[in-house]
């Protein structure tokens, strides 16, 4: 947010500019005065209902620059008016946005964690959250009630309604949004908090790296095109095998400097490399 002293600097230039540009004498006053002069001197001449015509088509030309930075300069200044008027105070907090709630930005280790957060708490704390759930088993049980106790439809909505308190107990301990009770999705980088995405991103990079890796070892100990089409299936097995423990092996790989093909083994191929 810019400082209330630049925004006045500005507006006061923006206000100078606007008063010149509508006081001062616009550029083509000369210009516009010869016109003038031109089609006194013209109408005499037979065709000079033409001629005043061109005269003031050329006028209305010149004087369109004057006027395009006349409303320029004015909208300028409407809008840095409308700028300064709507901005926060300084004193204002940077995080009203979170409905009113108080946001305490100390940089402390303490507050270097989500569990801090003033917008967010465990949602077996929230009301909102247990609201949802409640809801639910009345639609769940309003609807049982239409059934006979002892039939198969009323023991398929005990099942349902034993789900719906097992889910309420199972997120309890996800963190919720204090006005909504929604569960949140936990993107900080911590891994000590239900919903983190830290876990599955890492198993994600994890079999990832084992297909990639494995391929990479087939490829490498084939060396032939052919079994590239026709897999060689007790290889290709052997290769998932032993892929499960890439990290470490792409490390050595790193290290002794065999992860990537000398440039020597590289053969550029192709008609611009010949002499």
């Amino acid at each position: 947010m810019a400082r209330p002293g630049t925004l006045l600097c500005v507006a006061g230039v923006s206000l100078l500019a606007a008063s010149l540009a509508f006081v001062g004498t616009p550029a083509g006053s000369h210009a516009s005065s010869e016109t003038r002069n031109l089609e006194l001197a013209t109408r005499a001449l037979p065709n000079g209902i033409v001629e005043s015509s061109k005269s003031d088509e050329a006028a209305t030309e010149q004087s369109a620059p004057g006027s395009f930075m006349k409303w320029t300069a004015a909208g300028l200044l409407a809008g840095l008016v409308m700028a300064v008027s709507s901005s926060a105070p300084v004193s204002a907090k940077p995080l009203d946005m979170f409905g009113g709630v108080d946001i305490d930005l100390e940089n402390t280790p303490e507050h270097w964690t989500i569990k801090a957060s003033p917008i967010l708490e465990p949602c077996k704390n929230n009301k909102y959250y247990h609201k949802k759930f409640k809801d639910e088993l009345y639609k769940t049980t309003k609807q049982q009630a239409r059934y006979a106790k002892g039939s198969a439809v009323y023991a398929r909505f005990n099942k349902k309604v034993a789900m719906i308190k097992a889910r309420e107990e199972a997120y309890g301990d996800r963190l919720c949004g204090i006005k909504d009770g929604n569960p949140r999705v936990v993107a900080t980088g911590e891994w000590n908090v239900r919903a983190s995405v830290m876990w599955p991103a890492t198993i994600f990079l994890y079999i990832a790296g084992w297909i990639g890796w494995a391929g990479r070892s087939y490829l490498i100990r084939t060396n032939d095109e052919t079994k590239e089409l026709n897999i060689d299936v007790p290889l290709a097995l052997t290769c998932m095998a032993s892929g499960f423990s890439w990290p470490v092996a792409a490390w050595q790989e790193i290290v002794n400097g065999e992860m990537a093909v000398p440039d020597s083994n590289i053969h550029p191929g192709g008609p611009w490399t010949q002499s």
